[in-house]
């Protein structure tokens, strides 16, 4: 990638945990491909000569503060978190990451998930506390049906390493798709189709008005007695009473879950007494800045030459 002059290009970045010290490290990882390239806080005076953004939730009406911003950069593979800002500038191109690394990574997780619960990981690890050296009832994967909600460029790589797995998975997409990756549904009665049939249900889809707490009472009535919840997605695609309803009355039999509707998850939330739910503090697949860096350096490039930028978001559709 060609550097532009020799001219300092702002760019403000805004992360809400660890602010300095994960500015520091994208510093270093762009200054590669952009060496003119300085980040600086969006809370600082130099943002407000910011050409481009760095950001992950930012607060409301900051971006909308900025007068040069030619680009916003999602530090992620979602952007519900730029869009929910009402002041956002709605003729600035908002990127969005797309890194294989990170699909990797979620696939792994989901993965994972997935095979702790059908080698019954949870039981073995109450038979270890009670020291009973006891085998259980092996089930074949060949056996389970998986539901993955989403087939995106994360959910293909999910799908993918599932297969690899020897899984049987049935993809929900937006609209029909002809491929022979796998089997696929869409619209309603495949959205129904797919909770009474499948025994693992997997959330990677980005959150937009359509899908938000499609898992809910409903949802889950219609699911097999025994299913399972894998949510990696984003927290508000479920509607946590309900889930804790279904858990409790033994209808479901659990879930996993990366994200929560408020995050940190408060220490007063049902789910910490839940045996039942699997808790992880949303790290089923982190923004790694060593191979993301090139892509972001290449989006801000993109907007300081007045040129299209790669993964622009369609606002319409939310992702």
């Amino acid at each position: 990638m060609s550097v532009l002059t020799e001219d300092t290009i702002i760019v403000g970045y805004y992360d809400d945990a660890a602010e300095a010290s994960r500015r520091e490290a994208w510093q270093a990882r762009l200054q590669p491909y952009l060496p003119q390239v300085k980040l600086v806080s969006l809370h600082s005076e130099e943002a407000q000569d910011a050409i481009a953004v760095t950001v992950w939730k930012p607060p409301h009406g900051v971006l909308a503060s900025l007068p040069h911003l030619k680009g916003i950069i999602s530090l992620g593979q979602g952007v519900d978190h730029v869009l929910a800002d009402p002041s956002l500038p709605q003729t600035v191109p908002l990127v969005r990451l797309v890194d294989p690394d990170m699909s990797v990574a979620l696939g792994h997780w989901v993965s994972l998930a997935v095979l702790s619960h059908i080698r019954k990981a949870a039981d073995y690890r109450a038979l270890r506390a009670r020291r009973e050296f006891r085998p259980l009832p092996q089930r074949e994967a060949q056996s389970v049906k998986i539901g993955l909600y989403g087939v995106g460029a994360i959910g293909a790589e999910v799908a993918r390493q599932l297969q690899a797995l020897h899984f049987d998975v049935t993809g929900y997409v937006s609209a029909p798709r002809s491929d022979k990756a796998m089997r696929y549904c869409h619209g309603p009665d495949g959205f129904d189709y797919m909770l009474r049939e499948m025994d693992i249900h997997i959330c990677v889809m980005p959150l937009t008005d359509e899908t938000r707490g499609c898992f809910n009472q409903s949802s889950f009535a219609k699911m097999k007695v025994g299913a399972y919840l894998i949510n990696a997605g984003r927290g508000a695609h479920v509607v946590e009473d309900d889930l804790q309803q279904a858990i409790s009355t033994g209808h479901l039999a659990g879930a996993c879950l990366d994200v929560f509707v408020d995050e940190p998850l408060p220490p007063s939330h049902p789910f910490w007494e839940n045996p039942h739910i699997e808790i992880w503090p949303h790290v089923a697949a982190q923004t790694n800045p060593n191979t993301a860096a090139q892509q972001v350096a290449k989006a801000i490039h993109a907007f300081a030459t007045g040129q299209p930028a790669q993964n622009i978001v369609d606002r319409q559709k939310g992702y």
